[in-house]
Order: structure tokens, then C-alpha cells, then sequence
């Protein structure tokens, strides 16, 4: 057994049997999210395009506070009853989703173990492992955060597994990543301006990345807000495919503000290079979640290439993006949106025109819920004349689901 993972062993038993002392508090957290999915010719890439399933997730833990430490646990389940194509039901895994100790002390938070790590906007930093979908987020990490009037320092030193050696229940031997991975992840702001650096080692197959990153999250006159990142990634390793090393970059800039007083608009772009001959396929250091489209990750993966599912692989991909939010009463928000998807790689064809309509709402009690659809009219990117499987005809992601939290 690893140090590190006898390490964390040694958390998760100091978190189930830490003395809490009676002016301490042990404060209790549970919730449920029940989802069904609909994807109608998403899966391009397998003789069957359809799927249809019902994710039900589940979390149960205790945070305990005593002095100046917090011991946080939690449990997660998720299973899903596979409504096409026909599948063996499986109650799936029990994982160990967070199991940490931290300290706080004027302004400074140390924490110790498994924990969750976002950044503002998630754009370099939030998904610990991509392929087991957002059943979890969690990183394996030694965490600082300071907050002072100079400004916020956010450190964290970082190392997680390819597959899960903590596995409560019912271990599925899942890949969570494409390689093991470690690495450290330092981020600065003051005044609505940001400098980050992100050194991430993978193994097997071998990459380091060196990510510099710039950005501002500031408010402006008149209600408006400008977001925006630049970030300059330099790799050196062997992905098979592409040996050696090169420079990769990626980027957002957006612009929100008020329509007439009865809608909030977001306007911008986002660019992620890919493979060619100045520039290399930018890999977000920890940014593979469902930040632009629910159904295009599942796209991706028809871009797959040896050692690496593509599932939220933001790279070759850029667009100009539109959306719309409105409050519309009663707890409920409505939200429509558009982006003309490009590859940058080998020469700018159209992805394809990708619609968003959603909505948000709260029923009380702890329940919430959303509705999402998502239609892709395909470009020429996709007519099969790349390399990749063909997609040429209209897909469709549909989304219903209801939260619970105590």
C-alpha cells in the first residue's frame, strides 16, 4: 500500500472516530438527485446512436466542528437503470467522496485530504476525474487558501489516481482518468483580477503540462459584468499521437448585463487551440465538465484517441456564444442559448449551430429541479471526411431532475 493512500486511510478513521467535545457541533448533510436522460443520435460513434437512462444519486456525510478543525465525510452512490439499450440492473459503488480536515484561523484555510477544489467560473479548475460523470469532483490534496486585504491566495498540491483504491462498496475497478495524476495548482486575486499557474505530471500515458493563466471577474457600470481568461499551456511528453514538445492556448471572454430591464444577456466567445503545426491541442488541467453543453461531451468522445476518452475534452473547439436568463416568477428562471460551434484544426469548419433551452426551479423543502434541452445541427466538421465517425443528422439532449437536500 501506498504512503498516500495510507494517508488517507488514516483521515477517514480520525474523521469517523474524532472526539467532539460539547461545545463542539456535528452537523448532519444529505441529499438526492434523481435525473432522467435522453440523448437522440449523440452516440454517433456505436451502432446504437440512442440512449436513454435515470441517474439516481446519493450522498450522506457529517461535518464536524471542534476549536478551530472541521472533519468533513461524506458517502456518495450513484446508479443507473439503463431504459435503452436494455441493461442488468447494478446498484454500482459506494465511494468515499470526501474525507478532510481542515483548519481555519483569521482569514487562512488549511485542508487536508479528499475534498473538492472550484475555482471562480471552473474554467482551468473543478472536475478531479471526468469519467465517471458528475457523480463526484472530488482531488486528493493538501489545500491553502488565504484572504487578506492584499488580496486571495488559493494553493493546493495534488494527487489523484486513475482508478479509486478507497472504494467503500461494491468496488467497479472504474477508470476515473485517463493516466494518474499529480501535480499543484497556485491562484491569486485581488480586485477582480486573477494570475494562476497549474504543473500537472500524468503517467501512462506520460504529459506534463505547464498552464500560466490571466483573467478578470469584475463589475462595471450600469449593471454589466466583464469575465474573462487567457491561458498559455506548454507541454512536453508522449501521448502517442503527437511526441514531443509545443505550446497550446485557450480563452473566454464574456460581457453580461441587463436587456431592457426584463432579461440578463451574456455575450462572448471561448477558444481552445487544437493539433497543428504552430499550435498543440490545449489540455484543460482540470476543466473537463459540462461547461458549454451538456450534449457535446458525449460528442467528444467520438474524438477519442489511444490512452484518452475525449468525454468533455474541451480542445479544437471554439465558439461565439449568446444566452438569455429571465426570471419568470414563482422561484422559476428561464434560459435560452446559442453557440456556432468551430474546430479551429486543420482549418476552422463548422462543428455545428448548438441550441440550449432550459429552466431552473424550487418547489420548497429542500427540492429543486431543472429541465434542459439541447439540439445540435451537425457542421461539416462532422462529415466524416476527418477521420472521425460521420454525424449528419440533428441530435438532441432532453434533461429532467429533481434535488433533495436536508
Amino acid at each position: 500500500m501506498s504512503r498516500i493512500n495510507l494517508l488517507f486511510i488514516l483521515a477517514v478513521l480520525g474523521v469517523a472516530v474524532a472526539p467532539c467535545p460539547a461545545a463542539g457541533e456535528i452537523r448532519a448533510e444529505a441529499d438526492l438527485r434523481v435525473r432522467q436522460e435522453i440523448l437522440d443520435g449523440v452516440y454517433h460513434f456505436t451502432p446504437d446512436h440512442d440512449r436513454n437512462w435515470i441517474r439516481v444519486r446519493s450522498r450522506v456525510g457529517f461535518q464536524a466542528f471542534t476549536g478551530s478543525s472541521v472533519f468533513h465525510l461524506r458517502l456518495t452512490n450513484e446508479h443507473r437503470h439503463y431504459l435503452h439499450p436494455d441493461q442488468d440492473f447494478d446498484w454500482d459503488e459506494v465511494i468515499l467522496d470526501n474525507a478532510s480536515w481542515e483548519w481555519r484561523q483569521d482569514g487562512t484555510q488549511v485542508t487536508v485530504g479528499r475534498q473538492d477544489i472550484i475555482w471562480p467560473g471552473g474554467f482551468l479548475m473543478l472536475e478531479g476525474h471526468p469519467l465517471d460523470g458528475s457523480r463526484s469532483i472530488y482531488h486528493n490534496a493538501v489545500r491553502l487558501r488565504s484572504r487578506g486585504e492584499r488580496g486571495s491566495l488559493d494553493l493546493a498540491m495534488i494527487r489523484n489516481f486513475r482508478y479509486d483504491d478507497l472504494v467503500i462498496i461494491d468496488d467497479e475497478e472504474r477508470a476515473l482518468s485517463d493516466a494518474d495524476e499529480v501535480g499543484f495548482a497556485l491562484r491569486f486575486e485581488r480586485g477582480g483580477v486573477h494570475l494562476a499557474v497549474i504543473h500537472k505530471e500524468e503517467n501512462d500515458l506520460d504529459l506534463r503540462t505547464l498552464t500560466l493563466n490571466a483573467g478578470i471577474d469584475r463589475e462595471l457600470c450600469c449593471g454589466r459584468k466583464l469575465t474573462g481568461d487567457l491561458a498559455l499551456q506548454y507541454q512536453d511528453g508522449d501521448d502517442s499521437l503527437h511526441p514531443g514538445d509545443g505550446w497550446a492556448v485557450a480563452g473566454q471572454a464574456f460581457l453580461n448585463g441587463s436587456v431592457a430591464d426584463v432579461a440578463r444577456a451574456e455575450a462572448g466567445l471561448f477558444y481552445y487551440s487544437g493539433q497543428g503545426n504552430d499550435l498543440r491541442a490545449f489540455r484543460t488541467p482540470w476543466g473537463r465538465w459540462p461547461k458549454w453543453s451538456e450534449l457535446y461531451i458525449y460528442t467528444l468522445i467520438g474524438e477519442s484517441t489511444p490512452g484518452r476518452v475525449h468525454v468533455a475534452a474541451w480542445e479544437n473547439i471554439a465558439a461565439p456564444r449568446l444566452t438569455l436568463t429571465r426570471d419568470l416568477g414563482r422561484g422559476v428562471q428561464g434560459k435560452l442559448g446559442a453557440s456556432y460551434l468551430l474546430a479551429p484544426e486543420p482549418d476552422w469548419q463548422a462543428r455545428g449551430l448548438l441550441t440550449q433551452m432550459g429552466a431552473t426551479f424550487k418547489l420548497g423543502h429542500g427540492v429543486d429541479g431543472h429541465l434542459l434541452w439541447e439540439m445540435l445541427d451537425p457542421g461539416s466538421f462532422h462529415d466524416g471526411n476527418n477521420g472521425l465517425p460521420p454525424l449528419t443528422e440533428t441530435a438532441h439532449f432532453l434533461r429532467w431532475q429533481l434535488t433533495w437536500a436536508l
